[in-house]
């Protein structure tokens, strides 16, 4: 079994898709005068009641379709452990979140991936038809695609949920904020389907790890959830920063601007290929990586390097992104 490995911490970091600003100043007094109040010798609501009310008025959900854990892996790792543990076949996509993998093995499962194209598209039926070949029990991937940045439509969602409408259907949303098309509005529909969400990339709360399922099924789920998965702390900073919610539109329409600018300039590139994201970074492929890596590295620019060609880049501030497109510009330059 590999264990995970956690990112670098240590330059300008645009390795984790972690947001690139902290909480605002005003958001965080408040959240600091909250906390003051915390009875600490005290076990948290287990419930997480004020919590799951905000959200679900900000998902648009009954609060009792919702439950809250240790980032939205808790969740993706509660839901493998229920549905897939021993010897049954978790049905996922490659490349993807790798913590998939990771739980997979943890509970003595299977796992079955469907290759991508390199920008991270595939044929939906193309994808159905092999899932039915192997008789899968649970599909998931994320959407937008971790690491690609590529999302599904609606459409081809709905066409895997009437395909596979007898096991559970898990769409991992950590990046939704910044893309088009949830799977939030078929969860009325389909019995069997999950939406995951984080609190870590729009909201810029990584460090709280508070994440979200999403499903008619939560009620028939919580209770056999770990108690206390939420500690008073962070239940009382995600309570005060969804209070804020309507604030962080602009953030985002921020980020998928600076995202498409930065696209715009390098979608042309002849030394590296980049590929049109729905998420919070860019992901790009380049023979000559040893040399880009110690560009960004002379920097003390840290991104995601992966085992083959391939790399993904956060977008961060605007000084950040100017000193990633210098790097590559100078790549391009020199390399050509």
């Amino acid at each position: 079994m590999k264990g995970y490995q956690t990112h670098t911490q240590t330059g300008i970091l645009l390795n984790a898709n972690e947001a690139s600003q902290n909480v605002d100043d005003n958001v965080k007094q408040e959240i600091l005068d909250a906390i003051s109040n915390l009875a600490l010798n005290r076990y948290p609501d287990t419930t997480c009641h004020e919590l799951h009310d905000l959200y679900a008025n900000i998902m648009n959900v009954p609060s009792s379709w919702i439950l809250s854990g240790n980032g939205s892996d808790q969740m993706l790792g509660f839901l493998i452990q229920y549905y897939v543990q021993g010897n049954k076949t978790l049905y996922t996509l490659a490349p993807d979140f790798s913590m998939y993998d990771y739980y997979v093995e943890l509970n003595h499962a299977k796992i079955e991936k469907f290759e991508t194209a390199l920008d991270g598209s595939f044929d939906v039926d193309a994808f159905i038809s092999n899932g039915k070949d192997k008789k899968v029990d649970m599909i998931l991937f994320s959407n937008p695609n971790n690491p690609t940045g590529h999302a599904i439509s609606k459409l081809e969602m709905i066409q895997i949920c009437e395909a596979f409408s007898n096991i559970p259907v898990i769409f991992d949303e950590a990046y939704m904020e910044f893309g088009n098309e949830s799977a939030i509005d078929l969860l009325k529909t389909y019995p069997m389907v999950f939406v995951c969400r984080t609190l870590s990339k729009a909201y810029g709360l990584a460090g709280i790890r508070c994440g979200f399922m999403i499903s008619s099924q939560v009620e028939k789920l919580a209770p056999l959830f770990i108690p206390y998965a939420l500690s008073s702390v962070t239940q009382t900073i995600a309570s005060v920063v969804l209070r804020h919610a309507d604030a962080y539109k602009a953030n985002i329409a921020a980020i998928i601007s600076k995202r498409e600018r930065i696209y715009r300039e390098v979608k042309d590139y002849k030394t590296i290929s980049f590929y049109p994201s729905n998420a919070n970074f860019l992901y790009g492929r380049t023979d000559k990586k040893d040399i880009l890596m110690d560009m960004f590295k002379e920097k003390n620019i840290t991104i995601r390097n992966y085992a083959d060609t391939s790399f993904r880049i956060t977008i961060g501030t605007n000084e950040e992104n100017e000193m990633v497109l210098d790097v590559l510009r100078r790549f391009e330059y020199e390399n050509s």
